[in-house]
């Protein structure tokens, strides 16, 4: 039996318009910092998203939590249409959807204690306060692995690791079906990384979370995920189940991005692809495929026309022209005409 799709992303934008020169002005241009965006979560899985520092990553999971507002597409989550809801209805689902952030030394508020972190999100929807609060988030911080009398200590008092605990227990305060990880690690020692991600896993298990896993490390991301989706400048260029993505990469800059991973042996000589030139400006993209100024396998119809994603499988999609049957016919015409004249 498959699984329901509890996250569904669509044709999703946000731009970002440059500052004014004066009031009088028109903006400059805009940043293209998420642009047509499209992907489907199921539940209970890990939905791993990776891309280079800048792809927007970042600034789509934030439209995914309704933390800044989508220019335009849709995104349906648990049955509902996320961007229509407003008012009491908006709160109440948006306790379905919790965030744990990159940097757990200024994702939690210095000025408060441990218990008034954990327990704010039982303020803010008035679920639970006095004493039935209280027992709530000494379950929490034992559910994290730490001890239920850290609840009066503030988070300077705290390493890194087990700050981001404490990150964890608040997105779990109000019972969520899914949770975003936007770089929950990449902050930390790799030694701490690995706890973090085993008890990221076993809270999965244990009450059936669905994770939006977001990072640049590819080691990481194969390590957790079910599935894989690749994001370069704004776009999504492939999406495959992990282990599939990793042992045949399609799109070039998939296959760029796995052969940088280092791997632990000195005997071993890995090919790297290394791709020639820049990463465009968000401002200003290329027309066609965004990855043709550094694509090493670039063909005329990559700089005019855009690629839609093709189903290699039924569960391994990429957005490229080497694999388009469009871009072949497309060719194929060419060159006819070529000959022809």
């Amino acid at each position: 039996m498959k699984n329901d799709i509890l996250l569904e992303v669509r044709n999703v934008k946000k731009y970002f318009p440059l500052n004014k020169k004066s009031i009088f002005s028109k903006p400059a241009g805009s940043v293209k910092a998420v642009d047509d965006v499209s992907f489907s979560v199921l539940e209970g899985e890990t939905f791993g998203l990776v891309g280079e520092s800048g792809c927007g990553k970042s600034t789509l999971s934030r439209l995914i939590t309704r933390l800044i507002k989508a220019d335009s597409g849709k995104i349906h989550f648990d049955g509902q249409d996320f961007l229509k809801l407003s008012g009491n209805k908006l709160r109440q689902e948006r306790k379905k959807i919790q965030m744990v952030f990159q940097k757990p030394y200024e994702s939690l508020n210095p000025r408060m204690t441990v218990g008034e972190i954990i327990g704010a999100p039982f303020e803010i929807h008035r679920v639970a306060k006095g004493a039935a609060r209280e027992k709530r988030v000494k379950e929490l911080l034992e559910m994290v692995g730490l001890s239920s009398q850290y609840i009066s200590r503030y988070p300077h008092e705290f390493s890194g690791g087990q700050r981001q605990r404490i990150g964890i227990a608040r997105a779990l305060a109000l019972n969520p079906k899914l949770i975003v990880c936007d770089e929950a690690v990449s902050a930390l020692d790799v030694s701490i990384q690995s706890q973090i991600l085993n008890l990221l896993n076993d809270l999965q298990k244990e009450f059936n979370l669905t994770y939006l896993f977001i990072s640049h490390d590819l080691s990481v991301v194969k390590h957790v995920s079910n599935r894989i989706a690749v994001m370069y400048l704004g776009r999504i260029v492939e999406i495959a189940d992990s282990s599939d993505l990793y042992a045949n990469p399609k799109h070039p800059y998939t296959q760029a991005l796995l052969s940088a991973i280092p791997v632990p042996n000195p005997d071993y000589k890995k090919e790297q692809i290394i791709l020639e030139g820049d990463v465009p400006s968000p401002v200003n993209p290329p027309a066609g495929c965004r990855l043709c100024t550094r694509c090493p396998y670039v063909m005329p119809i990559c700089k005019k026309v855009e690629p839609k994603f093709e189903n290699i499988t039924d569960r391994h999609s990429v957005a490229c022209h080497l694999y388009s049957d469009t871009s072949k016919q497309l060719l194929l015409n060419e060159e006819k005409t070529l000959k022809t004249s």
